[in-house]
């Protein structure tokens, strides 16, 4: 059934919009929606950065509070990933973390760095757009966050104070906490433009990575993104993303939370610009803004990120 509607997708390419897929970074801050094909692969290497300001209060709202003591963190990534079959994506993220925080509210300087967590996930289509049926990419994603930060002891990254990590990583989890990311992914494609979203649900496994009885809440989020490619043969487009994040105050197996902020959130806004370097290299760069939040802290997040591309056939396909 998959190998027939994408090659459906696929004849279709040349005269449908629905199929359009060229070969750009696509948002940076929203899951691809797109697979690679079987044989293609790639490796990217992105950062995500913070420096935070101020606090916002136990309500939401667009002000906020200078903060005592200032934070910053950067967390270096590197992500493999690999076409498997017609209808599924597998890869992993590695990282390193480090952050600072600054003298303040008669408490000193403090920092930390070392191996951040780690990722793999794999993705899966659902359904691929086609003449007469429905216009949209549709994907499942599942991630599992791992704490290597705090399972690898001396080498691995101090817990960030107030579980402080960069609104823009992916997923965007409780630094330091094994948990359960699910995805739903789309895609509408109006050449020159495209319109991609999701919707994330993290749960934290019971324990926490200490072993020991902490239940941290889960977390809701929603990304958006629209496009504009407006040089497809250089891979130029810029693209707007937006982020919802919210910490619950609650878990999906019922029991009471009692770690960690017992609810929090952020709204932000980019502006991406995309790029290609070459055949095989695409790249992308934005400045994360934070719009409003509640138990949270307001910041600026730089993001920078490239990909190298490869293929068994020589050809690289768009995602």
């Amino acid at each position: 059934m998959f190998d027939a509607l994408l090659l459906s997708a696929s004849a279709a390419a040349s005269t449908s919009t629905e199929v359009w897929n060229p070969v750009i970074a696509g948002p940076e801050l929203l899951s691809g929606v797109g697979l690679q094909p079987p044989g293609q692969m790639f490796l990217r290497l992105y950062t995500f950065s913070e420096v935070a300001y101020a606090q916002y209060g136990d309500a939401w709202s667009l002000g906020a509070l200078p903060l005592a003591q200032r934070l910053a963190a950067i967390n270096p990534n590197v992500e493999f990933a690999a076409g498997i079959l017609p209808w599924m994506e597998c890869g992993v993220f590695a990282s390193e973390a480090s952050w600072w925080q600054t003298a303040g509210g008669n408490e000193g300087a403090t920092f930390g760095n070392g191996v951040g967590d780690a990722n793999p996930y794999c993705k899966f289509r659902l359904h691929a757009p086609q003449q007469g049926g429905l216009p949209l990419w549709l994907t499942e994603m599942v991630f599992v966050s791992l704490p290597t930060s705090q399972w690898l002891g001396s080498i691995g990254t101090p817990a960030i104070p107030g579980g402080f990590a960069p609104l823009g990583r992916l997923p965007a989890t409780h630094f330091g906490e094994p948990e359960i990311t699910e995805l739903l992914l789309f895609r509408k494609a109006f050449r020159p433009f495209r319109l991609s979203g999701g919707l994330y649900y993290s749960y934290a496994l019971p324990g926490g990575s200490s072993g020991g009885g902490d239940y941290y809440g889960d977390i809701f989020q929603y990304r958006l993104a629209f496009e504009h490619v407006f040089d497809e043969r250089r891979g130029l487009a810029y693209a707007i993303e937006g982020i919802g994040l919210h910490g619950l105050p609650f878990r999906l197996d019922g029991n009471p939370v009692d770690a960690g902020r017992p609810s929090f959130g952020l709204l932000g806004v980019q502006p991406t610009f995309e790029f290609r370097l070459g055949a095989r290299f695409v790249g992308e760069a934005g400045v994360l803004l934070t719009a409003a939040g509640m138990n949270d802290v307001v910041a600026v997040y730089p993001n920078f990120s490239i990909y190298y591309f490869w293929s068994s056939t020589g050809q690289i396909a768009g995602r």
